[in-house]
């Protein structure tokens, strides 16, 4: 029997079009290598059902050929052959639906994916019969967010081909500019026709605008990010939110009724409350170059007037060339060493630091209006040594796109923060939280009970009844764009060179 013949070919590990060869193989020896989908089989009246739900989930972002959808619809593969195309597909929805479809997760992703083991679940299927549609439809996300997100894809699947023509690439283009990439940024914004190709006062209001709906610095000037995301098309637009509905699939599956979400793309942070919004701030995140990271733990402590304790890499690649240089500065700013065999905080100026090696020191900065977390942290302890906090630095925040810090969250409005969490915790500090934040002193306030945080990184979110898109600043997207065309292009490749033809290229 073909069934049988393949499933032997499976465990002897010969190549095949198959995703789940080994499962398969114990699947049907389980079941006398009896068909599941066909003659009385118990799937046979589901196939059809599968089917559609291949195709549905192509809305969320997952490429039908990785689910053999053109072999399965074409009535023309034989049974014994498609028996195993359609229980490869369903074991491959069932994990992809359910932990994503990509192998190569974010950089700097810290949260493990949970994990589905698809051949229960169609067990359970055999066992209990019921929806297949139902069944399959409950392993998506289930948060109105992700749904969002689908929502807007099919908007911009359905929408008409526009043939703008995009800004070619070029130098920064500004006020005074003329010629021929400024008829083509004219055509862009304004639409077709006649345009003056001269960059004037009305042009560049016109890109401050657009750089304000898109979360970009609106200083009316067309340079790399502003030309990138101008030059958008309603297909990058939904490649972007296939990354996207990717991420989601990777988050834990069930998230507590109060917690706080940060956003590093959107550079917002937001306190959910019994499921409902109940802060929003504005945040500072790492520079391109000292990416914060996207992990969860708990919020357990804040502490008001802290030292700063520098981490390591920090103090060699950032101060100790400045304090090879002039320590004197950053002894006003409160820092402080200790070298190695000493107990001891010192002035930075108290060193010689032409004879200090890495790894011979340790720094921190004295609590105060110059201390780098401002006037209070909040602590949630973690390998990273990222946490929440205030910051000296307010003007960055009228920044737009706001990557200045070394990992850490700096929060615009701690105070707001402080309220929500010493509230919510029913705090003895809360009476005193105004004295404590401006008294200088340094307290730890510990939470009775802790407050999960979860950092996150989605460049296409939902806010209110819409989607908004922000730049990839830390350039993620790409790459789960990538893995989801070459999940594709493989799979089509691998089925036609399996059938003795050519692959695809």
């Amino acid at each position: 029997m073909e069934v049988e013949r393949l499933s032997e070919a499976s465990r002897a590990g010969e190549p095949g079009p198959l995703r789940h060869m080994t499962e398969i193989g114990t699947l049907y020896g389980t079941h006398h290598y009896q068909f599941l989908w066909f003659a009385d089989g118990p799937l046979a009246a589901l196939r059809n059902d599968l089917a559609k739900e291949i195709a549905r989930s192509s809305e969320h972002g997952l490429p039908l050929n990785r689910y053999h959808y053109a072999d399965i619809t074409s009535g023309t593969v034989p049974e014994p052959m498609l028996e195993l195309l359609l229980t490869d597909a369903f074991l491959s929805q069932v994990q992809d639906r359910y932990r994503g479809a990509v192998e190569e997760m974010d950089d700097e992703w810290y949260l493990e994916r949970e994990s589905i083991d698809p051949v229960t679940v169609l067990h359970a299927l055999l066992e209990k019969g019921g929806n297949l549609e139902s069944m399959l439809h409950a392993l998506w996300p289930q948060t109105p967010e992700y749904w969002a997100l689908v929502e807007k894809r099919a908007t911009l699947a359905a929408a008409e081909d526009t043939n703008s023509q995009p800004v070619e690439p070029g130098p920064a283009l500004k006020h005074g500019a003329t010629g021929a990439r400024v008829e083509q940024l004219q055509a862009r914004l304004l639409g077709p026709g006649a345009h003056s190709g001269r960059f004037d006062e009305s042009l560049q209001q016109s890109v401050a605008t657009f750089q304000r709906a898109a979360g970009l610095e609106a200083d009316g000037i067309v340079g790399a990010a502003t030309l990138q995301v101008l030059n958008a098309t309603r297909f990058s637009w939904i490649e972007r939110l296939d990354a996207n509905l990717e991420r989601w699939r990777w988050l834990p599956k069930h998230t507590p009724s109060t917690y706080i979400r940060v956003n590093i793309a959107a550079f917002q942070m937001r306190v959910i409350e019994n499921n409902i919004e109940a802060l929003a701030m504005d945040i500072i995140v790492g520079r391109p170059y000292r990416e914060t990271p996207i992990f969860t733990e708990e919020m357990q402590y804040l502490v008001f007037f802290p030292y700063w304790n520098v981490p390591y890499s920090i103090a060699v690649k950032d101060k100790l060339p400045l304090l090879r240089q002039d320590p004197a500065p950053l002894a006003a700013a409160g820092y402080q060493a200790r070298l190695a065999g000493s107990e001891a905080f010192v002035p930075v100026s108290d060193v010689d630091w032409q004879n200090v090696r890495p790894g011979q020191f340790s720094l921190r900065q004295l609590p105060g209006d110059k201390n780098a977390l401002g006037k209070v942290k909040f602590m949630l302890p973690n390998q990273h040594s990222v946490y929440l906090h205030d910051t000296p630095d307010k003007a960055l925040f009228k920044k737009t796109e706001r990557t200045f810090s070394s990992g850490c969250i700096r929060l615009a409005e701690p105070r707001k923060l402080i309220e929500w969490v010493l509230k919510h915790d029913e705090s003895r500090y809360l009476p005193e939280m105004d004295r404590l934040f401006e008294s200088g002193e340094t307290v730890t306030a510990y939470l009775k009970e802790p407050v999960p945080v979860y950092l996150v990184y989605f460049t296409a979110f939902a806010v209110g009844n819409d989607v908004v898109f922000r730049r990839d600043v830390y350039a993620r997207d790409q790459r789960i764009i990538d893995q989801l065309k070459a999940s594709d292009r493989t799979q089509r490749n691998t089925q036609a060179t399996t059938a003795g033809l050519p692959a695809t290229h």
